[in-house]
């Protein structure tokens, strides 16, 4: 009781201190705008309250292939513990090179991954072990949503294991460390924004100017100051603004001066800042747009000093902005005719806070509030043909947050289906969590019948197109060489590339996706019919764009000109591929056809003695269990004592049996799941094989002989075991009840050898692979010992389980001699 309480206390003292800890990281981050300086205080304030051995962060990053590499960062050690912040092997430390593809898998997805090592994969104990690691508690960190790292703790004196709010705080720590680094990245966006910014306005086409601040405002002597600028955009020397008064007024714009002149003196009343966009005329008459602000400067004394102003041209924003009025009119207009109904449906389902635009009673007859019935009212309207497809996408949306998108039929209120492209995004609030689904339904009826309408014609057209399977070209001939000028668009059906892929350069590509067994011949007949004016006749092979090969047969011939001189070369392709590899086809249609019937004949043997096991095999004990526990049951039979024992001990035997069977059928589909994993501990494999051969009542004790000298490595005793009573059953199955059985253990290189034989009949050669596979039994399965034919194939799973494998082979003298070597999962094995 005193040591249950002061572990107790103990935990609760470290719980205190570790919400403590995150408590004073939560602060110290909020207050250091560097995050780097703080993380080691950090780590070592958490790493003392959780009593942990060590503390540390990693950070992933990317390798120059692309993989995801993680290295560690900081590190904080408790004293007598060695560090492994110099460690090479934990920098640039791949994730699925190292064999940490489950924490890859569990972290990414934001999970925590904690235990004891001595329980981890084997792939992974590796790596902790040369650590001194015996527990740990790895903790992922995410920066907007993406996972950047992890905040790790080992234990390297005890295995621990660790609260839930333990768990939950150092989760707290791993979020504010994230929301610190996203701080520090926000920053540096701000900082980089307002440097592009700076970069903008100094480079921007604008005025700058000084105005006096005088008591009686007089727009014919004010200027004091323009920047040179002003020459440039307007033509005007800048002397002009300050020696000739009044210059600026005489450059407004008439439809602009007055307002201008108004609220220059207002401003300057007032001391209110000036700003205005008003248009200037330039000496070569364009007319400048320009947006003018300025601010009255003050003396120490506050007294009115000089206004200082900008006149930025915005001639382009504003024919900008006149054509972006035009597109919103425009855009408008279209919006205000289109079937669109948008719709906010909130994630998890909320009938008060969804929402439908009025349109919906206009294309489908359905009122808004009809629609809040719940998503069956949209689910029981779809087409019944296009319903699996839409519900499937929804469901796919609903699992991952991607966008839904589908185009579907809607019945509406008056029963007629109105084609439908529903898209809706998921919208998340600040932490990630989904809020609602914001998205639109829009009424493409009309351009469905139109999309029908097109096809029809397409197919029309594409009839007569695919009259001609060829592409034609000229190539024209300059200066020695040739150039592709033309292409006919069949060539895309052909090859994939477009006619100006074709024609780009000078017929590179074409030289390009000749196939490079076929290159050489090729541009060596392609510079003889150069030379020589020949025509050009070939078939070979080419590269289509998307990667498979197709054969064309191309021809050509010079066209001369009037005087007898080559002009171009006139051409065609044409796809022989059908004609090529027709044979091919054939031959590995023939093939596939031969390995599938082969394979349904397996399958279906496989099945016909799988039926005939679980007619047989599997019901021949229950039957003895029922007929024999009815005759218990009847009341006019009387048994005396050893009956009654005897009776029970049948049932008994054959309800193991079953029980055995059943167990078998069970682990060879987990096996097959790949769901088992081996619990390695370690065991003295003679003493286990001595007991299960003692226990077991499949061979007679009289007929087995057992040389088990104590062997200990690390196995999975429970699979050992397994292994073992199997290969007993199979012995008892397939031997005459009189024959002799030897079991052995020996140490092998890496592990220890099990061999069970017998001198009955033996094992053909051509069965020795066979037997271990499911349903097989031998070409003489037993009538007095059943069986459904896999004990086998689980002695050859789960050897190749712990490391090992199963084999047969002739005993000598006679028999057969089952063998299985397992491997030692530990660090050696020994023999006593």
């Amino acid at each position: 009781m005193v040591e249950t309480a002061r572990a107790r206390a103990e935990a609760a003292l470290r719980r205190d201190a570790t919400l403590e800890a995150v408590a004073f990281a939560a602060q110290r981050f909020l207050e250091e705008r560097a995050w780097e300086d703080v993380v080691p205080e950090v780590l070592r304030r958490l790493g003392r309250a959780t009593s942990a051995s060590r503390a540390y962060v990693f950070q992933n990053h990317r390798g120059a292939d692309g993989s995801l590499l993680t290295s560690q960062r900081w590190e904080w050690v408790a004293p007598g513990v060695t560090p492994e912040i110099d460690n090479p092997m934990l920098q640039d430390l791949p994730w699925e090179g190292a064999g940490l593809s489950r924490w890859v898998r569990i972290l990414g997805s934001g999970a925590v991954l904690q235990g004891h090592v001595r329980e981890f994969p084997p792939a992974e104990r590796g790596i902790l072990e040369r650590q001194g690691i015996l527990s740990l508690l790895e903790v992922p960190v995410f920066v907007s949503g993406e996972w950047w790292g992890l905040i790790g703790f080992d234990d390297c004196a005890n295995e621990r294991e660790w609260s839930q709010v333990e768990i939950d705080a150092l989760r707290a720590a791993a979020g504010v460390l994230g929301a610190a680094i996203r701080r520090r990245l926000d920053e540096e966006h701000v900082r980089e924004a307002e440097s592009r910014f700076r970069s903008i306005v100094e480079h921007t086409p604008a005025v700058t100017y000084q105005e006096y601040a005088t008591e009686e405002y007089d727009a014919a002597s004010s200027i004091l100051y323009v920047s040179p600028q002003a020459e440039r955009i307007l033509g005007y020397p800048t002397e002009r603004w300050s020696q000739i008064p009044g210059f600026w007024t005489t450059l407004l714009h008439p439809d602009d001066a007055a307002r201008v002149i108004e609220e220059s003196e207002r401003t300057s009343e007032t001391g209110d800042p000036f700003a205005m966009d008003y248009r200037m005329v330039a000496a070569d008459g364009r007319v400048v747009w320009f947006h003018d602000e300025a601010v009255l400067v003050r003396d120490s004394e506050g007294a009115p000093l000089l206004w200082q102003g900008v006149m930025i041209d915005i001639t382009s924003q504003k024919a900008a902005e006149e054509q972006l009025r035009e597109a919103r009119g425009r855009y408008q207009a279209l919006v205000e005719h289109l079937p669109a109904v948008v719709y906010r449906e909130p994630s998890p389902w909320n009938p008060d806070e969804f929402y439908i635009s009025p349109q919906s009673a206009e294309v489908f007859g359905y009122e808004p509030e009809e629609w809040r019935a719940g998503p069956e009212f949209w689910n029981g309207r779809i087409h019944p043909e296009d319903r699996p497809g839409v519900l499937e996408a929804n469901a796919r949306a609903d699992a991952t947050g991607e966008p839904f998108s589908a185009e579907y039929r809607f019945r509406a209120r008056d029963g007629r289906y109105v084609w439908v492209h529903d898209g809706a995004a998921l919208v998340r609030d600040e932490s990630g969590s989904p809020r609602y689904w914001q998205g639109f339904m829009l009424d493409i009826t009309e351009r469905k019948r139109a999309e029908e309408a097109l096809q029809q014609a397409e197919a029309r057209y594409r009839t007569l197109v695919e009259q001609v399977p060829a592409a034609i070209y000229t190539q024209v001939i300059e200066e020695g060489s040739t150039n592709t000028r033309y292409i006919s668009p069949r060539i895309r059906d052909i090859l994939g590339y477009s006619a100006e892929e074709m024609i780009g350069g000078s017929g590179g590509l074409w030289r390009e996706i000749i196939h490079p067994d076929d290159r050489e011949r090729v541009a060596a007949e392609d510079a003889r019919t150069n030379a020589t004016g020949e025509p050009f006749t070939m078939e070979y092979r080419v590269l289509a764009k998307d990667g498979s090969v197709v054969w064309i047969r191309d021809e050509a011939s010079v066209v001369l000109d009037a005087d007898g001189r080559p002009r171009f070369w006139q051409g065609l392709m044409i796809d022989v591929t059908d004609r090529k590899l027709a044979e091919e086809q054939l031959e590995r249609a023939l093939q596939v056809e031969r390995e599938a019937t082969e394979r349904l004949r397996t399958l279906d043997e496989m099945k016909n003695t799988f039926l005939q096991a679980v007619s047989h095999d599997l019901r021949t004990p229950l039957a003895a269990i029922l007929g024999l526990a009815v005759t218990l049951e009847r009341e006019d039979v009387t048994l005396d004592a050893p009956d009654a024992r005897d009776m029970a001990r049948r049932i008994a035997a054959n309800a193991r049996k079953l029980d055995r069977m059943v167990t078998d059928l069970l682990d060879l589909d987990r096996l097959a799941r790949g769901i088992v994993e081996p619990k390695l501990r370690p065991t003295d494999v003679g003493a286990l094989v001595r007991r299960t051969v003692a226990e077991s009542e499949l061979v007679a004790q009289g007929r087995v002989q057992v040389s088990a000298p104590s062997i200990v490595v690390s196995v999975d005793a429970a699979k050992l075991e397994r292994i073992v009573e199997n290969l007993l059953a199979n012995t008892a199955r397939h031997t005459p009840e009189d024959a002799r059985v030897w079991v052995r253990v020996e140490p092998s290189e890496g592990g220890v050898l099990i061999a069970v034989e017998d001198d009955g009949p033996g094992i053909p050669e051509e069965l020795r692979e066979a037997i271990f596979e499911p349903f097989r039994q031998g070409p003489q399965p037993s009538s007095h010992s059943p069986g459904v034919g896999i004990g086998l194939a689980l002695v050859a799973r789960f050897a190749e389980l712990l490391g090992g494998r199963a084999w047969v082979e002739p005993r000598p003298g006679g028999g057969a001699s089952f063998r299985v070597v397992v491997a030692d999962g530990g660090t050696g094995s020994g023999a006593g």
